[in-house]
């Protein structure tokens, strides 16, 4: 009888921002970490456009290849920094949460999530507290023209699941024909 392959629940934590904004998922424990890059940038609501890498838990040490598979990298209970865009600076805690008891159906999958996400270049959390701040404000020049760069209006409170699916599928489907060229 087949074993089928290990389904962990991953909750990915931006840090440095509030309130927190959070995504949960279900994807392979031996997805390699080159892929879950393209699985958090579809469930957070990244659009792929900055660098990013892997470190412990703690969020310093060497950093971790993103050819390891992600239960080489850490087990059940454990977490690990994901950096994404140098100069935003964007921190997240990936904590593996639990295995899944009896998998069924297509991972990765989003089974939950809380805010909207930053938008891309926004300045980190100091320049997306800033912006929140400004886009609170009474309607001004500089509030316009900050909605006129985010391409209209900013709900930070927004978390629609089905759009947080339906991305995180696509960019899974990506990540597949990226290794498939590489290897």
């Amino acid at each position: 009888m087949n074993n089928p392959r290990p389904v962990w629940r991953l909750k990915v934590e931006l840090l440095g921002v509030a309130p927190a904004v959070w995504r949960r998922f279900d994807t392979y424990a031996d997805v390699k970490l080159s892929q879950l890059h393209y699985f958090i940038q579809g469930a957070m609501g990244w659009e792929l456009m900055h660098l990013c890498s892997y470190q412990d838990g703690r969020g310093y040490g060497c950093q971790i290849s993103s050819e390891l598979l992600l239960c080489d990298a850490c087990h059940v209970g454990d977490a690990l920094t994901y950096t994404y865009d140098y100069g935003d600076n964007w921190q997240h805690l990936v904590t593996v949460e639990k295995a899944m008891a009896r998998p069924t159906g297509t991972y990765p999958h989003v089974v939950a999530g809380k805010y909207a996400c930053p938008p891309e270049d926004c300045g980190g959390p100091w320049g997306y507290g800033d912006m929140l701040k400004l886009l609170a404000s009474r309607r001004d020049a500089r509030r316009r023209e900050l909605v006129d760069w985010l391409g209209g209006p900013f709900d930070s409170n927004a978390f629609d699941i089905e759009e947080a699916s339906e991305r995180l599928a696509e960019y899974a489907e990506v990540s597949m024909s990226k290794t498939q060229t590489v290897e």
